[in-house]
């Protein structure tokens, strides 16, 4: 998991993840430029295991841009094998290569776990090859959770080759949880190095949750070092209405220099404003503020970025 600073696009994206659901659901993004103008983005519609979404492209025309459906083919003694594809379109609306992913989840009777997924891609001639195999164990020893991450990528020659694993390890309570998570990937040499840590640290206190989450890149040195960081706060009051505040920092706020001696400088605040009615619909407001130009410590007023209502299930 990278954290990057999130754009409307990727608002929209996760708004309708958060819709999609076996029920009907239809969500519709509408995203604003800097003088605060609407423009219609993107739609999807989602339920019985199936899902579409369009966007409108550059010519003000709307277009898929990708379809999937889902499927079990196996749900039984301990094994749960799902079939999903996916077809994408490029901008014009024209399909590119369609993409099949089958994973299979087996669950162990002393209650550890075995997920292998398999990613296959068209060709040009639209055969499904293989491309992509994870395979992860996954183990729980009382409020500890132990996952390891092999990813294999097809190589030129047609074989397979490890080139990431990850070891990620989560320990939750009732009012706080921890994940860290490690990637190891090939250096020059083809050995397994550290390549990025991500670091979630979480905590509940009445209707507030806090988050900070720390992620560090691979220096020039060889170590890793602090490169990013998120400090979140969300509250939910009692009538449903919830307030997401994210305040990212980074080795520089935009517009200023990189100082590589200070990674804690306050790139922006979003804020994520989620509120359902009476008749199902969930309106989920996204807005930024960043640093003013006279100092990185003063914020600008926020600005309205993207704009989501869900209808059906929506969580």
């Amino acid at each position: 998991m990278r954290l990057q600073a999130i754009s409307a696009f990727c608002c929209a994206a996760l708004s309708c993840a958060a819709c999609a659901a076996l029920a009907q659901t239809e969500s519709r993004t509408v995203v604003f430029d800097g003088l605060g103008n609407g423009r219609d983005w993107s739609t999807v519609q989602a339920g019985d295991s199936r899902s579409n979404e369009t966007f409108r492209n550059l010519n003000g025309r709307r277009v898929p841009f990708e379809s999937s459906e889902e499927k079990v083919i196996r749900n039984e003694g301990g094994v749960r094998i799902v079939e999903r594809i996916s077809r994408r379109f490029d901008p014009n609306g024209n399909p590119l290569p369609p993409e099949k992913s089958v994973s299979e989840t087996t669950t162990r009777p002393d209650g550890s776990v075995a997920e292998k997924v398999t990613t296959y891609r068209g060709d040009i001639n639209g055969a499904l090859q293989p491309v992509e195999r994870t395979t992860a164990e996954i183990r729980k020893a009382g409020n500890t959770t132990q996952r390891e991450m092999a990813i294999e990528r097809k190589t030129l020659n047609g074989g397979f080759e490890t080139v990431e694993r990850r070891i990620a390890s989560e320990a939750a309570t009732k009012d706080a949880s921890e994940r860290n998570e490690t990637t190891y990937a090939r250096d020059a040499n083809g050995r397994f190095v550290e390549a990025w840590r991500t670091v979630v640290k979480a905590t509940i206190s009445g209707n507030e949750v806090r988050e900070q989450t720390d992620e560090y890149d691979a220096a020039t040195t060889g170590q890793l070092q602090l490169a990013r960081q998120a400090i979140a706060r969300t509250v939910k009051d009692p009538s449903g209405v919830e307030r997401r505040e994210v305040d990212v920092f980074g080795p520089a706020a935009q517009g200023r220099p990189i100082d590589a001696n200070s990674p804690a400088q306050l790139r922006e605040r979003q804020i994520f404003t989620t509120r359902p009615s009476s008749d199902g619909t969930v309106i989920q407001v996204y807005s930024v503020q960043r640093p003013t130009l006279n100092s990185s410590r003063e914020l600008e007023p926020p600005r309205k970025v993207s704009e989501t209502v869900c209808k059906g299930k929506c969580q």
